[in-house]
């Protein structure tokens, strides 16, 4: 079994108690609709949130789809919905006890909603304030080493990759954390995050670029040493990240030196 399946499997046994009542007391649920089935039936209720947290992953499949028809529709705005029920989705991306496919569901959700919230002519006026501090929280699952949970990493890079307005201080902190990633596909996603935000940096621009070309022409820590001819190289080789990202490198450099 898969590290993902495998958290997927061992997801919690529901919200607690206390995070439940923050469902109906913090969400105002007038606002949070099917965009395309009238009221009443397109209302919808705490119970909506309460079913991200459950352990049958088909239910938490079908809460996260809702709430993200509710929050953008078919992709291209922002709804009154979005900004109610971010910070418990961002909530349920920093829960273990949510199913990791579950939570890189989400993530893909968020990445939609800060495209087109970029768009001011989207988003509803309390979109910014609440992405902004969606941004703050969903900074320290970057190191979330937790086994298994690479791809919620990786999501979490492209969703801050979409947070141009930080581009500086967000860049720093994915080069940063390249060095420390010990997944070749949450590296590689850090790379395309870095050139997605390059072209909107002011002191990082140059940086970036210089970091983008060595990361096209560097082999990282090679290939493999045979465990049976020298163990201590093989161990030693274990030990280190240093991925080789060249191919997902030049793609990135192109994205990165394109005009705006």
């Amino acid at each position: 079994m898969k590290d993902t399946e495998r958290a997927d499997a061992d997801a919690g046994a529901g919200a607690s108690a206390e995070l439940t009542a923050r469902f109906a007391a913090e969400v105002d649920w007038t606002k949070v609709v099917d965009l395309y089935i009238p009221l009443p039936d397109g209302q919808y209720g705490p119970d909506l949130l309460e079913r991200l947290w459950s352990p049958d992953l088909r239910t938490a499949d079908e809460a996260q789809a809702t709430l993200h028809f509710a929050c953008c529709g078919d992709g291209s705005s922002v709804s009154p919905a979005a900004p109610e029920v971010l910070p418990f989705l961002v909530e349920a991306v920093r829960d273990p006890a949510v199913a990791v496919r579950v939570r890189t569901q989400i993530l893909e959700t968020l990445g939609v909603l800060a495209r087109a919230g970029n768009d001011a002519r989207t988003a509803p006026a309390a979109w910014p304030a609440a992405w902004e501090r969606a941004v703050d929280a969903l900074l320290p699952l970057l190191a979330d080493d937790v086994e298994g949970d690479e791809d919620v990493r990786a999501g979490v890079a492209a969703v801050l990759a979409r947070a141009t307005h930080r581009a500086d201080d967000l860049i720093g902190r994915f080069l940063a954390r390249f060095e420390d990633e010990p997944h070749l596909s949450a590296a590689e996603q850090l790379v395309l995050a870095v050139s997605e935000l390059t072209p909107h940096a002011v002191e990082r621009r140059e940086d970036a670029v210089v970091w983008l070309r060595q990361r096209a022409v560097d082999v990282g820590k090679g290939e493999e040493p045979d465990m049976d001819d020298d163990i201590d190289a093989w161990l030693a080789w274990m030990e280190q990240h240093g991925h080789d990202v060249r191919p997902v490198a030049v793609v990135a450099l192109r994205r990165a030196l394109r005009p705006l």
